[in-house]
């Protein structure tokens, strides 16, 4: 594009923001947890903003096609992205190469969900807390198999992390998602995972899996009972979580109106209730407030990244 023509484009601002459609872009297929939440967003926001808001899936690469298609689109506010951990802060430490740098390549917006994961065994284990589960593998070294939703997953980390916090040797098994991997755990299969709560929840509601700890620093809603990891391994705290980016130099007028309204939506109780029952706990919050979270959360997934030994691709 030529000096001239540059000069001759007006940024956009909210003032005029939007006019035509906008795009929310979900780096996984359809109908899982990420998936929804941005449905139940585009839902609500097309009709404060009075524009449609599309939600295009666009799996693959670890989600990498999804974040790349966002992070080269104009920053107009027209395109944005709703990703979990993968594309912000795992997997720079997974491919040796990406197409983004995902420190600048996006301005964050807002975080509207947060995920629990928990930690789940067959009730033939014969464990029923956190400690006899570690007790056990280190009575068996390398006997005991996690399951996983595949290599470099939320799963996996959240894995490989107590295994190397609680000092255990264990296997981590990879499946293609998480319905395959719980059901191989229900079938006794395996021995244990720490995955999505909303996926496993039924499972542990039926007696099927025996639930001994959240990823979460507190207990979460729907298991009160049941204790954070971090009552026995102090410092474990690795979960899951959706947060809304556009492309890096979006005006800031519009990444903060999408903000808000984003705050808003997440917080409306309807909406608030469907995202508990996905197992997921909505947060809100400001672009500022997820710039501060991505850079704690860096850090957490990348000691996680080196506890599981993934090879860079």
């Amino acid at each position: 594009m030529s000096s001239a023509l540059l000069c001759a484009v007006s940024p956009v601002h909210a003032g005029s923001y939007p006019d035509r459609p906008i795009q929310i872009i979900v780096p996984f297929t359809a109908g899982g947890n990420t998936d929804t939440i941005a449905r139940l967003i585009a839902d609500e926001m097309q009709h404060s903003l009075k524009q449609p808001v599309i939600v295009v899936d666009k799996p693959g690469a670890g989600t990498n096609i999804g974040a790349e298609y966002v992070a080269t689109s104009d920053p107009d506010g027209y395109r944005m992205l709703l990703n979990a951990p993968a594309s912000f802060v795992v997997n720079q430490f997974i491919f040796d190469k990406l197409e983004y740098d995902p420190d600048t390549a996006f301005a964050p917006v807002c975080l509207p969900a947060r995920v629990p994961n928990v930690l789940v065994v067959h009730p033939s284990l014969g464990v029923t807390t956190i400690q006899q589960l570690i007790d056990k593998a280190k009575a068996n070294p390398g006997a005991l198999q996690y399951a996983t939703a595949g290599i470099g997953t939320t799963s996996h980390l959240s894995g490989a992390l107590f295994a190397e916090m609680s000092g255990i040797e264990t296997t981590a098994v990879p499946y293609k998602g998480t319905s395959q991997s719980v059901t191989d755990l229900v079938a006794g299969r395996v021995a244990f995972t720490i995955d999505n709560l909303g996926p496993i929840l039924p499972f542990i509601k039926s007696g099927q899996l025996i639930a001994l700890g959240v990823s979460t620093k507190n207990p979460v809603d729907v298991l009160p009972n049941v204790p954070p990891i971090n009552t026995v391994l102090k410092g474990y705290e690795l979960s899951p979580w959706n947060a809304l980016v556009m492309p890096a130099k979006t005006p800031d007028d519009i990444v903060h109106l999408v903000g808000r309204e984003c705050d808003r939506i997440v917080h409306l109780p309807d909406v608030a209730e469907k995202i508990k029952s996905l197992g997921s706990d909505p947060v809100g919050g400001t672009p500022e407030e997820l710039a501060a979270f991505l850079k704690t959360e860096r850090v957490r997934w990348e000691a996680a990244v080196k506890a599981a030994k993934i090879p860079k691709e």
